[in-house]
C-alpha cells in the first residue's frame, strides 16, 4: 500500500511526463498547494493551445481545379464539356479568346489568363450564376470574378462597335433568292426590326416605370437582324413602359445612335407597332398576321391576308435570334442588380458575343434550334437620353404613301402568282 509521500512523487513524474505530452495531470493530493498549482497552469497552456488550433484560418478555396487547369481541361477534353459549360463550341471559345487578346491587347494578369477570363464571363452569363458560384467553380474571390466579369464586358461593348453593324453582301441575300415565297418579292429587304423585353434591375421607387404589361420588371432593347440571324444594330436602356414607337424615333433622329440607315431603295421589315414610312415596311393593318391565326396555308382571304403571312414568316428570322440570345444567355432572363448603363453593356456583350459565335459556328446546336422554332409573341424596346438630332425622320403623309405604294408593288403581283401563273 503506498504512501501519501509515495503518492505524491508519483503524481510529480506524471506531470512532467504529460507536460512534454501536452496532457492533463489532475493533483490527487488535497495538501499539496503547489502541485495543485501546477497541474492547473498545465491545464490552462493545453486549452490554450486547443483554442488557437480553432482559430487558424482556413482557405475559402481548396477543392477541385484551379482556374487555369480547369480551363484547359475544359478546352482539352470532351467537346460537349464546353458547349455545355461555356453555351459555344471549343473552335468558337478560341477564336473569341485570340479576338480578344489579338485585337484589343487583353493581357492576362497575373494569375488570370485571358482564356480564364473569358471562360468566367460565358460561365456567369450562360448560367446566370452568382458570382460566388463561378468564384468556387475558378477558386478565385468574389472580387476577382467581378473584375474580371466587368472587364470582359467592357471589352465585348467596345468590339460591338465593330461586330454589330450591317453585313454588306453582294446582290439578293441567299436566303431571299433560295425560297420562292421570298423571291423576287423580298429582294430589296435588308433585314427585320423589332423590340424584345430583357430582364432589368431597377429600385423599387423606378419599379412601375420599368414593368412592363406582362408585369416584369424589364427593359426595352431595339434590334436589327439580318437574314444570318447577326445583330446589325442594339439600342438598349429604355423602361419596360416606353412605347415602340418613341424609341423607334429617338434611334433614327440621333447621330450618336448611329443608325444603319438602309440605301435608296432598300427597306428593313418592321411588325404593326412601327410606322409606315419609308425604308420600314410593316404589314397591312387590320389584317391576320402570325402563322397561328391560320389553320392552313390555303385559306388566305386576298392579297393582303396572303402579304402579311409571307411578311410574318420573313421578319420571323429576328424572333428566332431573339430566342437563341436568351436560351444561350441565361443572364438575359436573370439580370444582377447592377446600374442601369452596365446592364445595357452587359446586354451588347453578349449580342457581340452571339455574332461572334454566329460567324465561327453558323450550324451549331443552339442555331439548329432556333431555327426550328415558330414564335407569334411580340415585344418590346428602348432608351432615352439626349443627343443632337442628324436625320429627320420623314414622318409624312407622302413618306407613308410611298411606303404603302411599294408594299401594295409587291403584294399584288405575288398574290396573282401564288401559284406560279
Amino acid at each position: 500500500m503506498e504512501t501519501n509521500s509515495e503518492m505524491d512523487d508519483t503524481c510529480s513524474s506524471t506531470s512532467q511526463r504529460s507536460e512534454a505530452d501536452s496532457g492533463i495531470c489532475l493533483a490527487h493530493s488535497s495538501g499539496d498547494e503547489s502541485a495543485t498549482q501546477e497541474a492547473n497552469i498545465v491545464y490552462m497552456m493545453w486549452m490554450a493551445s486547443q483554442l488557437s488550433v480553432g482559430r487558424v484560418r482556413m482557405p475559402e478555396h481548396n477543392i477541385g481545379l484551379w482556374g487555369d487547369q480547369y480551363i484547359q481541361a475544359v478546352l482539352n477534353g470532351n467537346p460537349r464539356t464546353c458547349k455545355t459549360m461555356f453555351r459555344m463550341d471549343v473552335e468558337a471559345f478560341r477564336y473569341v479568346c485570340d479576338l480578344l487578346r489579338d485585337s484589343f491587347i487583353m493581357d492576362r494578369t497575373e494569375r488570370v489568363s485571358v482564356e480564364e477570363s473569358v471562360g468566367i464571363f460565358c460561365l456567369f452569363v450562360g448560367h446566370a450564376q452568382g458570382q460566388r458560384i463561378v468564384g468556387d467553380r475558378f477558386q478565385h474571390s468574389s472580387e476577382t470574378i467581378n473584375r474580371h466579369v466587368k472587364t470582359v464586358m467592357q471589352v465585348l461593348h467596345q468590339l460591338g462597335r465593330t461586330v454589330i453593324r450591317r453585313t454588306e453582301t453582294d446582290g439578293v441575300h441567299p436566303y431571299i433568292t433560295e425560297n420562292p415565297h421570298n423571291y423576287p418579292w423580298f429582294e430589296k429587304c435588308l433585314g427585320a426590326m423589332d423590340g424584345t423585353m430583357i430582364d432589368a434591375a431597377a429600385p423599387s421607387r423606378l419599379s412601375n416605370a420599368y414593368r412592363n404589361h406582362r408585369g416584369r420588371i424589364a427593359q426595352n432593347v431595339l434590334c436589327l437582324c439580318d437574314f444570318n440571324m447577326k445583330f446589325t444594330y442594339v439600342y438598349t436602356g429604355w423602361k419596360g413602359t416606353t412605347h415602340d414607337t418613341r424609341v423607334f424615333l429617338d434611334a433614327l433622329s440621333r447621330r450618336r445612335n448611329q443608325f444603319p440607315w438602309p440605301p435608296e431603295g432598300y427597306y428593313y421589315l418592321v411588325d404593326s407597332a412601327f410606322p409606315c414610312i419609308k425604308k420600314f415596311m410593316p404589314p397591312y393593318p387590320r389584317e391576320r398576321y402570325h402563322r397561328s391565326d391560320r389553320y392552313s396555308g390555303r385559306q388566305f382571304r386576298g392579297y393582303k391576308d396572303y402579304f402579311n403571312f409571307c411578311h410574318s414568316s420573313l421578319r420571323n428570322m429576328i424572333e428566332r435570334a431573339f430566342a437563341l440570345l436568351k436560351n444561350r444567355f441565361h443572364v438575359l432572363n436573370a439580370m444582377p442588380r447592377y446600374r442601369r448603363t452596365r446592364q445595357g453593356m452587359l446586354v451588347t456583350a453578349c449580342c457581340t458575343l452571339h455574332n461572334l459565335i454566329r460567324m465561327v459556328t453558323p450550324n451549331d446546336e443552339f442555331i439548329q434550334a432556333a431555327l426550328a422554332l415558330q414564335f407569334s409573341d411580340k415585344n418590346t424596346t428602348g432608351n432615352e437620353d439626349a443627343g443632337e438630332p442628324s436625320k429627320v425622320v420623314d414622318m409624312s403623309h407622302e413618306s407613308g404613301r410611298a411606303m404603302a405604294s411599294q408594299r401594295d408593288a409587291i403584294a399584288i403581283p405575288m398574290w396573282e402568282g401564288r401559284f406560279g401563273e
